[in-house]
């Protein structure tokens, strides 16, 4: 429900908007939006002109929400379940793909969100974009948490239902939120591990001024443009 609210009464953010349409310049490209929850960026793509868009994600009831919502917009976008590090799809298929929200990083341990890159480098053509965000270890305001965080895990004190480092639990209004949080030079080399070539990396809040609903919706990010050579 929280995702779905977010579908119709946030949409794209100025950030996501202008670096989307900045790099995927094709209205007729062939994209993929992967974790697309109840298909947010779609829509907002979809209201951009971009006309073969495709929005997958690991959970039924979200996938079930988006169709209705695309029903009720009346935008002819497909949506289907599928696990992003498995995908369901031939190699070289799409012209480019998006994995908004810091949604990556909310696959659980480190072989699983490169199985996830490297499925997302499978799938589109050679010299198409991938482009995802995450939140970054290394911001000042949480500087002193993660600085606290490293002492329990070297002292093995970490909480057990986390995986590696980097993993936390935020509670929120409607429960648990796992995310894993990286440090920028541990995103660089998943991404040389997998063979994408990276051409920016920037905070979102170097690109724009987001309204306050954003801001609420979801904190500081980086966005991460990479590319299949």
């Amino acid at each position: 429900d929280y995702y779905a609210k977010a579908s119709s009464s946030i949409g794209l953010w100025v950030s996501e908007e202008k670096i989307l349409q900045k790099v995927f310049v094709d209205r007729q490209a062939s994209l993929l939006e992967i974790g697309c929850g109840c298909g947010r960026i779609s829509f907002g793509l979809s209201q951009l002109g971009y006309e073969n868009l495709l929005g997958i994600d690991f959970s039924r009831k979200m996938i079930k929400n988006a169709r209705e919502i695309g029903r009720m917009l009346d935008l002819g976008i497909s949506f289907q379940v599928a696990d992003a590090t498995e995908l369901p799809f031939s190699d070289n298929l799409f012209d480019g793909a998006v994995f908004g929200f810091n949604g990556l990083m909310q696959i659980p341990r480190k072989d699983k969100r490169r199985a996830a890159l490297s499925e997302a480098f499978r799938v589109i053509r050679s010299g198409s974009f991938f482009v995802f965000t995450s939140h970054e270890r290394e911001m000042r305001k949480w500087k002193k948490f993660w600085k606290q965080e490293r002492d329990r895990w070297r002292k093995g004190k970490e909480s057990k239902d986390l995986f590696e480092y980097g993993d936390r639990y935020e509670q929120t209004k409607l429960g648990k939120l796992f995310i894993h949080v990286p440090a920028k030079n541990e995103v660089v080399a998943d991404l040389k591990s997998v063979g994408f070539k990276l051409e920016a990396d920037v905070l979102r809040s170097q690109v724009a001024l987001e309204p306050e609903s954003v801001r609420e919706f979801s904190d500081e990010c980086r966005f991460w443009v990479v590319r299949k050579p």
